[in-house]
C-alpha cells in the first residue's frame, strides 16, 4: 500500500486521494481485525512513496515493530488519536491504538501547503511537545480514531501490556526534551496594524510587484507604484490604517520565512491613487502579511475593481524596497 505525497499538494486531486485513503482505510483494518486472532501473523508494513517505489519509505504497522525499528512512544492513549510514536528527524508521527496497530499518520510539512493541510504552532502528546515549531501538517486515519483507547478485551489478561505502555523507550520520555513554556499573548490585530503603519510612515521608498501574469489593473498598480515609489509608503500605511473588521488571517511562507497574515475589510477608492479607473465605494478584503518586526512584505486584494471582474477577483502583490 502506498501514498503518492506528491499527489497530496495538489488540491485537483483531493477528491481521488479521499477515495484512496478510504480504501486503504479499509485494508488496513481488515488486516487490524484479522491479526487480533492470528498469533503467528508475519510483520507488516506499510510504505510511503513520492512517486517511485524505489524510494519508499517503510512504516511499521504494529507498535512491536516500532519500538524495535526506534520509535519512541507516547504511554498515555489520547481518546480520538491512540498512542504517538516518533523519531527523530522524521517529518511524520505515527499514532497506534491499544491493539497495537497502526491507525494514523500525521504528515509535517515546512513549507506552506494547499487545502486540505492545516497550519500548526506544535503539537502536545502527554505533555511532550513532539513538534515545536510552526508547520503545516495533515492527519490521514487508517482507522476509526475514536476507536483507538478502547479497551481490548482479547488480551485482557494477567501480564499483558502494550509494548508502547511497558517499554523503556513508551514511556512518554524524551531523550533531550523540549521545556514547554506558555506562549505569550498574542496582540490585538489593531495593535499589531499600528507598529505597521508607523513601520510604513518611516519607510524607504517601496516597489510592487506581481509572482504571475498580471491583469491590465494590475499592471497600473504596479507601473505606478514604481513610478511614485517614495509615496507608496503612505499609501500602503493609508491602507493599513484603514482597516475595518480586522483578524488575523493564516501565515504565509515568503523566502522560507513564516510571516503572519491579518485581513479586514477597505474602501476601494484607496486604491485610486494607483490606479485611477478602480471603481469607487466597494468594499474589497485586505490581507497583509508581514514580519516578525512589523514590516509589510505581501498584499492580498480581494473583491471587484473594475465592472468586469468577478466578485472573488483576488491580486497579489510582493512589496520591497526600491533598489
Amino acid at each position: 500500500m502506498n501514498i503518492i505525497l506528491d499527489k497530496l499538494q495538489n488540491t485537483k486531486v483531493i477528491l481521488g486521494i479521499l477515495a484512496i485513503i478510504l480504501v486503504i482505510g479499509f485494508v488496513v483494518g481488515l488486516y487490524s481485525s484479522r491479526s487480533l486472532f492470528k498469533s503467528d501473523s508475519e510483520p507488516s508494513y506499510f510504505a510511503l512513496n513520492s512517486g517511485s517505489s524505489e524510494n519508499a519509505v517503510i512504516l511499521p504497522t504494529t507498535t512491536e515493530l516500532a519500538v524495535a525499528e526506534g520509535w519512541e512512544g507516547q504511554g498515555l492513549c489520547l481518546p480520538g488519536r491512540g498512542h504517538f510514536a516518533a523519531k527523530e528527524n522524521t517529518p511524520y508521527i505515527l499514532s497506534y491504538n491499544t491493539a497495537g496497530q497502526l491507525t494514523s499518520i500525521y504528515l509535517i510539512s515546512n513549507d506552506e501547503m494547499p487545502l486540505p493541510w492545516r497550519i500548526g504552532e506544535n503539537l502536545m502528546a502527554s505533555g511532550t511537545e513532539l513538534v515545536d515549531y510552526q508547520h503545516w501538517n495533515i492527519l490521514v486515519h487508517f482507522d476509526n480514531p475514536l476507536s483507538s483507547c478502547a479497551t481490548l478485551q482479547s488480551k485482557n489478561t494477567t501480564g499483558y501490556c502494550d509494548i508502547i505502555q511497558c517499554d523503556l523507550r513508551g514511556s512518554g520520555e524524551r531523550a533531550t526534551p523540549t521545556p514547554y513554556m506558555s506562549p505569550t499573548p498574542t496582540p490585538q490585530p489593531s495593535v499589531t496594524l499600528q507598529k505597521v503603519t508607523d513601520n510604513l510612515i518611516s519607510s524607504k521608498p517601496l516597489i510592487l510587484t506581481s509572482t504571475s501574469e498580471p491583469d491590465e489593473i494590475s499592471k497600473t498598480i504596479i507601473n505606478t507604484a514604481s513610478a511614485e515609489s517614495e509615496t507608496l509608503p503612505n499609501t500602503l500605511s493609508s491602507l493599513v490604517s484603514n482597516l475595518e473588521n480586522t483578524e488575523y488571517g493564516s501565515n504565509s511562507w515568503i523566502e522560507n520565512v513564516s510571516h503572519k497574515g491579518i485581513k479586514g475589510s477597505v474602501k476601494s477608492d484607496l486604491l485610486q491613487s494607483l490606479a485611477s479607473d478602480v471603481q469607487t465605494s466597494i468594499d474589497i478584503e485586505l490581507t497583509i502579511w508581514i514580519t516578525d518586526d512589523y514590516h509589510i512584505k505581501r498584499l492580498e486584494i480581494v473583491g471587484p475593481l473594475s465592472e468586469s471582474d468577478a466578485k472573488d477577483s483576488a491580486r497579489t502583490f510582493e512589496i520591497s524596497e526600491a533598489e
